[in-house]
């Protein structure tokens, strides 16, 4: 824009400018970016307004870069000078470094999915700057569902190919929530009822422990070594009929489907050595 055409078109209202739009050249580019251009649609500023409200808005180095640069701004229209400080200040790595940060980031463990989608943004604009926002946002959703935490919502949102990071989230959290109603329930149940093999463990083991106890009672009997008319032999009562046990083994008939104390052999051999 020449002298003449600056000088003539509208300029901007120092009392119009907004009180926490500053850029110094330390902080964010981009946020600054996205505000300045949210203000100027509002208030639909012309390219001359816009050029006077951003030479107000710069501080430090950003405005010394702008006073060389540009000779302040006599020559250079707004979109010319927003292209030199956006390759000054918004660019300060290659598209390639910006690319490998981009593909080796992750969700941290206590980081929010509302942080994740926003870091995500963050990282893919320098990355892609150079490409169609279009191709950036599918970069940044892939990204998004792809690094989640949780793996199983990522890959579901994943395959429901969401348009924009906000309906991307929307699907993990949706498929979060389904998943800890189904398996909630689940696990309720599965805490009330017992598994069948608990409790054939736990029977097995009683069993095992009587057996013990009778082999040793056996023991001690006959190290008292009694006369055989002092011994109290009582006639063997007949056996109770018992459940069959599947898979439970006789210790001492090796037999399966009772055990020891309930063995015939056992109660045969013991009223023969009694008389």
């Amino acid at each position: 824009m020449s002298d003449h055409g600056y000088h003539a078109s509208h300029h901007g209202n120092s009392k119009r400018l907004p009180k926490n739009l500053r850029f110094d050249g330390k902080g964010s580019w981009l946020a600054f970016k996205q505000k300045f251009e949210s203000y100027r649609r509002v208030g639909k500023w012309t390219d001359g307004e816009s050029r006077d409200y951003l030479n107000w808005c710069l501080d430090g180095k950003a405005l010394d870069f702008f006073a060389i640069s540009t000779q302040m701004g006599e020559n250079y229209s707004f979109k010319k000078i927003m292209r030199k400080l956006e390759g000054r200040f918004g660019a300060k790595e290659l598209p390639e470094t910006s690319r490998a940060k981009f593909q080796q980031e992750s969700q941290k463990a206590d980081e929010a999915l509302e942080d994740w989608a926003d870091r995500v943004l963050t990282l893919a604009t320098p990355a892609f700057r150079h490409l169609p926002e279009k191709h950036c946002s599918r970069k940044a959703i892939s990204k998004f569902c792809q690094g989640c935490i949780d793996k199983e919502s990522g890959k579901h949102a994943c395959f429901e190919q969401p348009r924009t990071i906000q309906e991307a989230l929307d699907k993990v959290r949706h498929h979060q929530y389904i998943t800890q109603a189904i398996d909630g329930k689940r696990t309720n149940r599965s805490k009330a009822e017992p598994s069948l093999n608990t409790v054939q463990s736990e029977t097995d083991s009683r069993f095992s422990q009587l057996e013990k106890a009778i082999q040793q009672l056996s023991k001690q009997l006959e190290k008292l070594n009694l006369p055989k008319n002092d011994r109290v032999v009582a006639k063997a009562a007949p056996p109770k009929k018992r459940a069959f046990l599947p898979g439970v083994e006789c210790f001492f008939c090796h037999n399966k489907g009772h055990v020891q104390p309930d063995c015939r052999r056992v109660l045969s051999e013991l009223t023969v050595k009694s008389h």
